[in-house]
């Protein structure tokens, strides 16, 4: 079947008609480049309405039955073509723009289309193009309108400047095109004591301030060349020396013919409002360098508190963490050196906690972020808060009553599970330190609805079905300026050393980042109440378990070959080492241009080992290649921070799997495994 015997004329709307929308008329015979099309229609950021034909009967019956906008037609057309197209839209409204659509569009065919009145061309290879080429041109065209409608008025208030000439109470002129005055009223004696045959005989050099005039002079020569209308104050000095102000406005005159016959112009006397307006803007000038001083001097200070914060509180917890594994990487050498080993695995203990702490850190700072990569999955609110009841209760202590209230029948929520019971356990040791002296800090979880009229839908929170989370404690609450800044990254009101400012703000990347919400209340001397909406899953029924650490066992032996690809030494020589103490085969490469010459070579390779953030081509590339030399190949990604890669289920596809860095062995282990043996 032919594409013209497929083509249907369909019509339809782009975007919603917040304003009139544009009327489009596209003429294309083929169904998929009219969706190609218009798809880049909805690229326009202004209301469309898009009809589309295929024939030359629909395309005369659309002409004849609405006023269209603008027009875009393929060439090649069932039983006529574009230039036909082109003349029978021009015949109708010359006005109205027409764009050619062709594959076939030839810089012959291109220059012979613009001449014969084509307003632009656009390449079925570059479609690309078609969001700036249509704004363009609706915008010219309606420039053309502008300056169409601009002239008639401009002709008719011609004619009303005659009518009112020595009626109005100001100073009427007008000038011949040489630039002679050929009209003066009366004002111009009465009140300057200027005769209107001496304006005729000097022009307004018998009025303008000696000291102006050279200046003036050299405006209105300019004036003349260009036609232009002219508004501006001027000083003048009358008959009697008294110097006063003008605001002098004026226009190009034309004939009906366009010849310009010279200028038509009022002034008015402005001295006292001149005197009035200069004052009160010198006073305003100095009144916003002064405040724009203080704002700039409280940006910086604001700039120099979050940086204190920073380095006060960050750098405190990392040089923890670093004299803890640099002192016990130290005494580790020193006991090797003297064959001493009897205290090593403490040390080394002493390093892998102080490493997972920064770790730790760094996963915050990118929550903070929202570049944390989210194992998304449905989840069972309910149950992950009662997982949490015994740690809550050890965390608390005795001199808090914790109590924990569980809607029935709550919703499975999308989350990441991890990361939902690591913010509760956060909101919690905040409450806990707000309550010094003792207290309660209850937990709740219930449905809710946003709907599109509740006054708590904003651009944050969007309609639709929650799992809340609200955790309130009976503490000290917060004052408005500290509540103000309460999810500012680096913000705390604890002293330096006792916490960086980001769990907050953690958390409320955290659930921005899953598609849900935090909202903060609180008052001072009676708590505070934080309560976390989660998005709802409706795909299914979801369970969740509480994390379970996984015991350390002896891995099994492992088959196959490892293409490792890591362009950090460190990271690159520790994998590679485990992973032939496992009994694997490796393959080292630094860069993914290393990389490629083994995937297209013929050596067995069973897994890629990637690193997302490699310099060049990225982990993610070279994965896409790998599996288009290798159908099937399977892949592990190792990420730190990936951009795009925050959801799992976004970033890795089947037979892949991500693990996150610094990542423990052991689980490495497991996951390649996984990947080697399915």
């Amino acid at each position: 079947m032919g594409g013209a015997e497929r083509a249907r004329a369909w019509r339809f709307l782009v975007s919603p008609p917040a304003e009139k929308p544009v009327a489009l008329l596209l003429v294309e015979d083929s169904d998929i480049d009219a969706e190609l099309i218009a798809h880049q229609f909805r690229k326009i950021d202004q209301p469309l309405i898009l009809t589309r034909v295929a024939v030359r009967a629909e395309y005369e019956a659309a002409l004849a039955g609405g006023d269209f906008d603008i027009i875009l037609s393929d060439y090649s057309l069932p039983g006529f073509n574009g230039l036909a197209a082109l003349e029978l839209a021009r015949a109708r409204d010359p006005a109205v723009p027409f764009i050619f659509i062709s594959g076939v569009i030839g810089e012959e065919f291109a220059t012979e289309a613009l001449r014969a009145g084509a307003t632009d061309y656009v390449t079925k290879r570059n479609l690309a193009r078609i969001p700036m080429v249509v704004t363009r041109a609706l915008r010219e065209a309606e420039d053309r309108r502008q300056a169409r409608r601009s002239a008639q008025a401009l002709r008719e208030s011609e004619q009303r400047f005659r009518s009112m000439a020595d009626n109005t109470p100001a100073l009427i002129w007008s000038s011949d095109a040489e630039g002679r005055i050929i009209f003066a009223n009366r004002r111009f004696e009465t009140e300057f004591g200027i005769p209107p045959a001496r304006m005729e005989a000097e022009g307004w050099a018998a009025l303008i301030h000696e000291d102006d005039w050279p200046t003036l002079s050299a405006v209105r020569r300019a004036l003349f060349v260009g036609r232009t209308p002219f508004l501006d104050d001027m000083r003048v000095r009358k008959a009697t020396g008294e110097v006063r102000w003008l605001r002098c406005e004026s226009s190009p005159r034309f004939d009906d013919a366009g010849t310009f016959l010279g200028f038509l112009g009022c002034a008015i006397d402005i001295t006292e409002t001149k005197l009035a307006r200069d004052a009160l803007e010198a006073e305003v000038v100095a009144r916003t360098e002064e405040l724009r001083v203080k704002e700039e001097a409280l940006r910086q200070s604001h700039k120099m508190e979050a940086i204190g914060q920073l380095t006060g509180g960050i750098a405190h917890d990392f040089n923890n963490m670093l004299a803890g594994i640099v002192g016990a990487a130290d005494l580790i050498q020193t006991r090797v050196r003297d064959a001493r080993f009897d205290s090593i695995g403490r040390y080394v203990d002493n390093i892998l906690s102080s490493a997972h702490r920064a770790a730790g850190l760094t996963h915050r700072l990118l929550a903070f972020a929202r570049r944390q990569t989210l194992d998304l999955k449905p989840a069972d609110i309910n149950q992950l808060v009662s997982s949490l009841d015994d740690l809550l209760r050890r965390t608390l202590g005795q001199g808090i009553d914790l109590q924990i209230s569980l809607a029935p029948e709550v919703w499975p929520a999308i989350t990441d599970a991890n990361q939902f019971e690591s913010a509760i356990l956060n909101l919690a040791i905040n409450a806990r330190d707000a309550m010094t002296a003792g207290g309660r800090l209850t937990i709740q979880t219930s449905n809710v609805t946003i709907g599109d009229g509740d006054e708590r839908a904003s651009a944050d929170l969007q309609p639709g079905d929650y799992v809340l989370t609200c955790v309130t404690d009976t503490g000290t609450g917060m004052p408005p300026e500290v509540l103000e800044k309460a999810f500012d990254p680096f913000f705390t009101t604890k002293p330096i050393g006792h916490g960086t400012g980001l769990g907050l703000s953690m958390i409320y990347g955290f659930a921005r980042q899953v598609g849900g919400h935090v909202t903060l209340a609180s008052t001072p001397g009676k708590g505070t109440t934080i309560c976390l909406y989660m998005p709802r899953d409706r795909s299914a029924s979801a369970t969740a378990e509480a994390p379970k650490p996984t015991p350390h066992e002896t891995p099994p032996k492992g088959r196959g070959t490892v293409l490792v690809v890591e362009d950090e030494l460190v990271v690159r020589m520790v994998v590679v080492d485990i992973l032939e103490e496992h009994g694997y085969g490796v393959i080292e490469a630094e860069t993914a241009a290393d990389a490629l010459p083994h995937l297209e070579g013929s050596g067995a390779i069973d897994l890629l080992l990637t690193d997302v953030g490699l310099p060049g081509m990225n982990g993610r590339a070279l994965a896409h290649e790998a599996r288009r030399l290798r159908p099937g190949l399977k892949i592990l990604f190792a990420t730190g921070y990936a951009e795009g890669a925050s959801q799992r289920s976004a970033f890795v596809g089947e037979g892949m799997d991500y693990i996150a860095k610094p990542f423990d062995l052991d689980e490495l282990g497991r996951k390649i495994r996984a990947l080697t043996e399915a």
